[in-house]
C-alpha cells in the first residue's frame, strides 16, 4: 500500500484530530498521550537532543506514527550494553523511542496497517544515516505487532529486562487478591497493614494538580539516587514534566504524622493504572511506606473497576511477593557501527 510519509519535530505540527483519531484507535496508551509527549518535548528527564514524529499517512488519516529522540543516555540501568554490546554515547547518542522511562513502546499503527508501522521504521534508518547518527531503534517492546514490524524492517532484536503487572481479573476485591498472594508475601503485607493501623498512618488518591507534587519528586529522585541512578529523575525537569501532563497523573500519597513517607505516580490508561513513579523515605515510620503504597494502589485499582496494574521494571525478588507476573521487554536496533 502507499503512503505519504512526513517527518516533525513537535508534535504539535501534526493534525490534533488526525493524531487523536490513530490513539484512540490503538487504545490510548498512556505514554503517547499527547499531554506526556508535550512534557517528555519540554521538559526531557535525560539527554534528548532532538525529537522526531514520522508519520504515514493515506490521504488525511494518520495511519502510523513512530516517536524517536535523539538520546545520549537511553540506557540508565545498563540492560541495553549487557544485551546488545552497543553503547549509544554523546554525541550523537542514538536515534531511540520511546524515553527510557518507558516501559510501553509502540509504533502506533492501526489493525491492517502492520506494512505503514514497518514503513516508518524503514524511515527511520533513512533519517539516522542523513543525520549522521551511528545507530537508530527502539527500546523496551513487548512481543506483538511493533516488534514484527521493526523485524521486518531489517533490526536486530534482543531481550533486554521484563516488566511487571498484577493481573487483578481473577479477583473481586481486596481481599481476594490479599489471600492468593505468595505465602511470604501475604505474611509481610498483612504484617505491614496492621503496623500502619497502629501507627495510624493514612493515604489519600489524588489528581495530580491536588497533589503534593514537589514532595512527590522529592522522594522520587532521593530513591532513585539510593538505588545507584541519581539522574533518573532531575528534580526540577521531573516537576515540570509531571505539571505538564495535567489530567493523566494520579498521585497515591503515604502519610504518617502529616509527613510523606511514600508516593506513587501513577499514569491513568483506560485499560490499566501505572504505577509509573515511586519513592519512599522508610525513616519516618514504623510500617514499610513502600508496601503500604502498593497495597494502597491496589485498593484503588479496584474501586475504579482497573483489572490491570503495572509496576515498571527491576525488583523482581520484591514485586514476585506482590502477585506480580513478567512480560518480556526487547530492544530493536539497527547500528550502522557502535555509537
Amino acid at each position: 500500500m502507499s503512503y505519504h510519509l512526513s517527518c516533525h519535530h513537535q508534535l504539535a505540527e501534526i493534525n490534533a484530530q488526525a493524531y487523536a483519531a490513530l490513539w484512540r484507535d490503538c487504545g490510548q496508551p498512556a505514554f503517547y498521550h499527547p499531554d506526556l509527549l508535550a512534557a517528555a518535548e519540554r521538559h526531557p528527564l535525560l539527554p534528548t537532543l532532538a525529537t522526531y514524529y514520522l508519520a504515514a499517512w493515506q490521504g488525511e488519516r494518520l495511519e502510523a506514527l513512530l516517536v524517536v529522540y535523539q538520546q545520549s543516555q537511553p540506557d540508565p540501568f545498563g540492560t541495553l550494553a549487557k544485551s546488545t554490546g552497543f553503547h549509544f554515547t554523546a554525541p550523537p547518542g542514538g536515534l531511540l523511542g520511546h524515553i527510557a522511562h518507558c516501559y510501553d513502546t509502540q509504533i502506533l499503527h492501526r489493525p491492517g496497517s502492520e506494512d505503514a508501522a514497518q514503513r516508518v521504521m524503514t524511515e527511520l534508518m533513512v533519517l539516522a544515516g542523513r543525520q549522521g547518527i551511528p545507530g537508530c531503534g527502539l527500546l523496551n517492546l513487548s512481543a506483538g505487532p511493533s516488534l514484527s514490524a521493526a523485524e521486518r524492517a531489517g533490526y536486530r532484536c534482543h531481550f533486554m529486562h521484563d516488566r511487571f503487572f498484577i493481573d487483578l481479573m481473577p479477583f473481586e476485591r481486596f481481599g481476594d487478591y490479599l489471600a492468593a498472594l505468595p505465602r511470604d508475601g501475604r505474611h509481610e503485607m498483612k504484617r505491614q497493614l496492621r503496623k500502619f493501623d497502629s501507627d495510624r498512618g493514612s493515604y489519600r488518591v489524588l489528581p495530580g494538580r491536588d497533589a503534593d507534587l514537589a514532595a512527590a519528586v522529592k522522594l522520587c529522585h532521593a530513591t532513585s539516587a539510593r538505588n545507584g541512578t541519581p539522574h533518573y529523575y532531575p528534580i526540577p525537569a521531573f516537576l515540570h514534566f509531571l505539571e505538564t501532563c495535567g489530567d493523566l497523573i494520579t498521585v497515591v500519597q503515604v502519610e504518617h504524622q502529616g509527613q510523606l513517607v511514600a508516593a506513587a505516580i501513577c499514569l491513568n490508561d483506560p485499560q490499566c493504572l501505572h504505577l509509573w513513579a515511586g519513592g519512599v523515605d522508610y525513616r519516618l515510620s514504623g510500617f514499610s511506606p513502600y508496601t503500604i503504597m502498593i497495597a494502597a494502589g491496589v485498593q484503588y485499582a479496584f474501586s475504579q473497576r482497573i483489572r490491570r496494574i503495572e509496576m515498571g521494571r527491576t525488583n523482581a525478588r520484591i514485586k514476585a511477593r506482590l502477585g506480580c507476573r513478567s512480560q518480556p521487554l526487547y530492544s530493536a536496533l539497527f547500528p550502522r557501527e557502535v555509537a
